[in-house]
């Protein structure tokens, strides 16, 4: 257990652990209590051959965020972009503040700065992460933050969610763009991307949900794929029409520690976007074919909660977001 002293005006901790000593001092005894406290625990995994260094209340917000990327990041999915939205949140002069001095102007300062460059949107979704780092600060590292800057202020309204479908006539249009007939096995990067276009469109599944899907993901035999890992950090077992089906019996099982889809989440993006431009097909992205999945689906899946077993959306009002029906459709239900 660490020693914890006052000397003067100030705290020192000191720790003793497998040969090793180190020590520290701070002003105050909480400063004090949490060095101790991640440095022991540092020691004993055996992980950093000495002790975790302080951290203090009077350090940047830059600082804050610098520690959160090192050592809370790297064990959340997604880690590499994390980092990345991160360290461009370091570079903003709006962070170089003090965390005590830090204030809801500052943030709403910065909120401001980013809308004159970026969707409201892409905003809530830093906000989002901001507001994670000094939540895990207050409550986990128990530095004396007074609240969360980011529940004192305004956030910007969100856009309209999109309502774009895919027609048969431009899924048609792709897959013959990028070279697939659509009824042989995808033999180069490009025909790949439409295959993947096409297998989204059957099972409603994200694009990083299809790229990191496996050959021991997909049980053909009782007709599902299971998704140990999702977006919403949940397992997902997903139900194959016969259409989905004859696309997987395409692709060449091959071993079962093998991607079913062979290409980068960067080369689809690329590739996609370019045929859609060169096509002339305007406003589709990747991902509005879990839209159109999701409003075909329902129109076998009447229940919501099969639905949703499906999709993977967590509740109803997500789900309403990807479903887009006909207002003829709904017509002829009405007789």
């Amino acid at each position: 257990m660490a020693s914890i002293i006052k000397r003067g005006r100030s705290w020192r901790a000191m720790i003793v652990r497998k040969g090793q000593r180190v020590s520290a001092t701070f002003d105050t005894k909480a400063e004090a209590e949490d060095w101790a406290l991640r440095s022991e625990a540092a020691i004993m995994s055996g992980v950093q051959a000495k002790a975790v260094a302080p951290m203090s209340a009077t350090q940047s917000v830059i600082d804050l965020f610098r520690r959160y990327a090192a050592e809370v990041s790297p064990g959340k999915r997604g880690t590499r972009w994390e980092q990345i939205r991160i360290a461009a949140f370091c570079r903003s002069e709006r962070f170089a503040v003090p965390i005590q001095l830090f204030s809801a102007i500052d943030m709403a300062g910065w909120r401001d700065d980013r809308l004159l460059e970026v969707a409201p949107s892409t905003i809530n979704r830093d906000l989002n992460l901001i507001s994670a780092i000094f939540n895990h600060a207050i409550k986990e590292w128990r530095l004396p933050i007074p609240s969360n800057p980011v529940h004192d202020i305004q956030r910007p309204r969100n856009p309209k969610a999109r309502t774009r479908r895919v027609s048969q006539k431009e899924r048609d249009a792709i897959a013959d763009y990028l070279g697939w007939d659509c009824a042989s096995t995808p033999s180069t990067q490009r025909e790949w991307v439409a295959f993947a276009f096409f297998l989204a469109l059957e099972t409603a599944m994200r694009k990083g949900e299809l790229l990191s899907m496996t050959w021991g993901d997909v049980h053909l035999h009782e007709n599902y794929v299971h998704l140990s890992m999702t977006k919403n950090g949940e397992e997902r077992d997903v139900p194959l029409s016969s259409t989905a089906k004859a696309l997987f019996l395409l692709a060449s099982p091959a071993q079962s520690n093998e991607s079913v889809i062979p290409i980068t989440s960067g080369y689809l993006d690329t590739t996609f976007r370019r045929a859609t431009r060169d096509l002339g097909i305007k406003d589709l992205h990747f991902h509005d074919s879990r839209r159109e999945a999701a409003t075909q689906l329902s129109k076998k899946l009447s229940n919501v909660l099969e639905l949703s077993a499906v999709t993977g959306h967590k509740s109803l009002d997500l789900l309403k977001i990807y479903y887009r029906p006909d207002p003829s459709d709904l017509a002829k239900k009405l007789g």
